[in-house]
C-alpha cells in the first residue's frame, strides 16, 4: 500500500505543477500613439445689433421712412470666414407696438442694405427672402435695414417698438 501512496503522491504533485502553469500568463506588453487631425473648417460666425431702425418723429397718417440710412437705419456688424459665402435671412415684425395700440410696418423689396464702405457705400437687397453675399477680405459684412412705418390717422401718441431678428449661416 505504501506505494501506491508514493506514486499517488507524485501524480497529484505534477498535477499541481501542470495547473500552475496554465494560469500564468504569457508576456505581453501595451503601448499607446496619439492620433492628430489638422481641421481646416470655417471661423465662427458672430453678429451684433450695431444700431436700432429709427422712423424718428412720425406724423399720424403720414408714411415715414427712415430720414438718414447711414444714421437712421438698422444695422448689424457680422464677422466670420475671410471670403466665404453666407445667407442672411431677417425676421421682420408687421407691426410697432405700443401697448394695445399698434401701427403697420412694412419692408419693401430695397430695404435690405449690403454697405460696401459703411457709411457712404451700400447696394439694396430684399430682405423679405433669403440674401446670398460673401465676407469681404477680412471676413466681415455689415448689413442695414430700412423699411417704413405708416401710422393710420388718429393714432395714439407714444413710442411704438418691434423687433428685426438677423440670422446669418454658412
Amino acid at each position: 500500500m505504501s506505494r501506491v501512496r508514493s506514486v499517488t503522491a507524485a501524480a497529484l504533485v505534477g498535477l499541481l505543477a501542470v495547473a500552475g502553469m496554465t494560469g500564468r500568463a504569457a508576456a505581453q506588453a501595451t503601448a499607446s500613439i496619439t492620433a492628430t487631425a489638422a481641421v481646416t473648417g470655417y471661423a465662427p460666425l458672430t453678429a451684433a445689433g450695431v444700431n436700432n431702425l429709427d422712423f424718428g418723429a412720425v406724423t399720424a397718417g403720414t408714411p415715414k421712412a427712415p430720414t438718414s440710412l447711414s444714421a437712421n437705419a438698422g444695422r448689424f456688424n457680422l464677422s466670420g470666414q475671410v471670403s466665404t459665402p453666407v445667407t442672411v435671412t431677417f425676421t421682420l415684425p408687421t407691426v410697432l407696438s405700443n401697448g394695445g395700440n399698434t401701427i403697420p410696418v412694412t419692408f419693401a423689396t430695397t430695404d435690405g442694405l449690403l454697405w460696401t464702405t459703411y457709411p457712404t457705400t451700400h447696394t439694396t437687397f430684399n430682405p423679405n427672402a433669403p440674401f446670398f453675399t460673401t465676407t469681404d477680405g477680412s471676413g466681415n459684412l455689415v448689413i442695414g435695414i430700412s423699411g417704413t412705418v405708416s401710422p393710420p390717422l388718429a393714432t395714439t401718441t407714444g413710442t411704438y417698438t418691434g423687433t428685426v431678428t438677423l440670422t446669418v449661416s454658412y
